[in-house]
């Protein structure tokens, strides 16, 4: 009985010394992976609103883009309330080169939305190098 017991704990100093081994000799701690970003199945539009909420309160139509004599880029988005109460909101737009890099983002303006009444937010590039546009808009802060 004595040996037995002794084998058993012969085999659980053998199994220990396996898992302890590389804590003991000074491996170094676990590093986790980088994790890694998944792709966007949505392509980049050029009118963003931040919520589903908004999205049922406004009405928007087409872009309207243009270029002046000194090639600059006005862009013209017709938008309303869609509900009978004021909307307050704030809207920001990048510009892009003909690459899709980013060349300059405004900052935040907001804008008072008349119920149910047409109005527009209207944005001109400060480059003649833009080439395609991204308006963001959200509930005022």
């Amino acid at each position: 009985m004595i040996a037995r017991n002794i084998v058993r704990i012969g085999r659980f100093a053998a199994v220990l010394a396996l898992f302890a081994t590389p804590a003991m000799l000074g491996c170094e701690e676990y590093v986790k992976p980088p994790i890694a970003g998944r792709q966007d199945p949505y392509q980049r539009e050029q009118i963003h609103l931040a919520s589903e909420d908004l999205r049922a309160e406004t009405a928007l139509d087409k872009p309207q883009i243009s270029r002046d004599d000194g090639g600059l880029l006005h862009v013209t988005v017709p938008i309303r309330a869609a509900i009978n109460k004021q909307l307050y909101i704030d809207y920001r737009v990048t510009f892009f080169d003909r690459d899709g890099a980013p060349i300059n983002t405004t900052g935040w303006f907001t804008k008072t939305l008349t119920p149910n009444v047409p109005d527009q937010v209207i944005v001109n590039s400060t480059s003649p190098l833009a080439a395609d546009f991204q308006v963001d808009i959200r509930y005022a802060k």
